[in-house]
């Protein structure tokens, strides 16, 4: 049995995590693991100071009403989680969040969280150390494959990404491929999909308004296959690397292999 680990937190907008979810389940048979990540951070005694006086939040009733108020977040995810037909008991753990992720990963298939504006500290760490295919959900729930594009530059990343799927999901036969202001002269990831008699169509994006037409093509698709960031990804952030930048902007759900 295939097994899909979704990874809620906190902020998590769980509707689009679930709805994926149950697509992987009933198109691909998908056994789904919900886990709840209780980030112990958040909970670390944090002094502060108030007029010379140390403060300490994690003691007050402040501290109690959040404890709460995430309990209630859990119950409402595990109510939505059995509303949509999904027989499983979510998983709520606490510690540090990639500590926990690799354990569950290790006898998963496939790991699925939100993308967010801006990645946060879990994802990240994910993203450097990943060891399993992972796909970060956009602004909508994937309902369908019928739109799946590549972005890429024909490096070894995307390869790697590229090789990933088609051993997933080897019914997908239909990609568009998308670069940006980077025409590839001997595309050899279109080759190798050729070769696996994939239908591929390509567009590559130029001029001064290229990146809003790239970005308005991509966020038509249902998922967007990529290569991973860099390993630092703070240097991307500060010199705006392509793939960076398609990550945080764009709309669209991604996979990663």
């Amino acid at each position: 049995m295939k097994k899909v680990l979704v990874i809620f937190e906190e902020e998590s907008k769980k509707n689009i995590l679930i709805d994926s979810a149950l697509f992987f389940k009933d198109k691909f048979g998908y056994e789904i693991v919900p886990l709840y990540i209780k980030d112990i951070r958040r909970e670390e005694i944090i002094p502060a100071t108030m007029d010379g006086m140390i403060l300490n939040f994690n003691n007050d009733p402040f501290s109690e009403e959040a404890n709460s108020l995430e309990e209630m977040k859990m119950k409402k995810i595990q109510e939505k989680i059995k509303d949509k037909g999904i027989d499983s008991t979510l998983n709520v753990e606490s510690g540090f969040p990639w500590d926990i992720i690799k354990e569950y990963m290790k006898t998963t298939d496939l790991l699925i969280l939100e993308k967010r504006l801006t990645l946060s500290d879990t994802a990240l760490m994910i993203l450097k150390n990943h060891f399993k295919p992972i796909i970060m959900i956009g602004e909508k729930a994937i309902t369908s494959f019928d739109k799946i594009g590549i972005s890429s530059d024909d490096g070894t990343k995307i390869h790697k990404s590229m090789f990933s799927f088609i051993n997933i999901f080897p019914e997908i036969n239909y990609f568009s491929m998308f670069t940006l202001r980077y025409k590839i002269e001997k595309n050899l990831l279109m080759k190798y999909l050729e070769d696996k008699e994939k239908k591929i169509k390509y567009e590559n994006f130029d001029g001064d308004i290229a990146k809003d037409r790239y970005l308005q093509e991509v966020n038509k698709l249902d998922l967007l296959i990529m290569g991973n960031l860099n390993s630092n990804y703070f240097v991307e952030k500060i010199i705006g690397k392509k793939g960076l930048s398609i990550m945080e902007k764009s709309k669209v759900s991604i996979f990663i292999g």
